[in-house]
C-alpha cells in the first residue's frame, strides 16, 4: 500500500485517528511504533493530543511494510538506521523460499 503524499489533505498535522485511517493501522499499533521508534518521529502535542506530520506518515508506512514482511522491531530499526536494502532483499528471498516450500509440501 502506498500513500501518494500529494493526495493527502493540505494540512500541517494529522491526528492519531486520521493517521490510523490513512495507513489502515489501529491506533494502538501507531502508539506502539511511536514509542519503539521515538527518534524517527516529530510528534507534536496539541491539547495533549498526538499530531503527526506527513513525514511521520511516510515512516509509519515503511515500518508497516517491513512489519508485514515479517521483520521484528530490531530488524526494522536496522533498516531505518542504515537504509539496509540488502536486508529487505533477504526478506524477499525468504518469502519466495517459503512459497516454494509450501508448494513442495502439497
Amino acid at each position: 500500500m502506498e500513500i501518494d503524499l500529494a493526495s493527502l489533505p493540505d494540512k500541517k498535522y494529522f491526528s492519531m485517528g486520521e493517521a490510523s485511517n490513512l495507513l489502515g493501522v489501529k491506533d494502538y499499533i501507531l502508539r506502539y511504533w511511536e514509542k519503539a521508534f521515538k527518534n524517527y518521529f516529530t510528534v507534536k502535542r496539541i491539547s495533549n493530543r498526538r499530531m503527526f506530520q506527513k513525514s511521520d506518515l511516510v515512516i509509519f508506512l515503511k515500518i508497516k511494510e517491513l512489519s508485514e514482511r515479517g521483520l521484528n522491531i530490531k530488524a526494522i530499526k536496522k533498516v531505518l538506521e542504515e537504509g539496509d536494502l540488502s536486508l529487505e532483499l533477504d526478506v524477499e528471498i525468504i518469502e519466495s523460499l517459503k512459497e516454494v516450500l509450501k508448494i513442495l509440501k502439497t
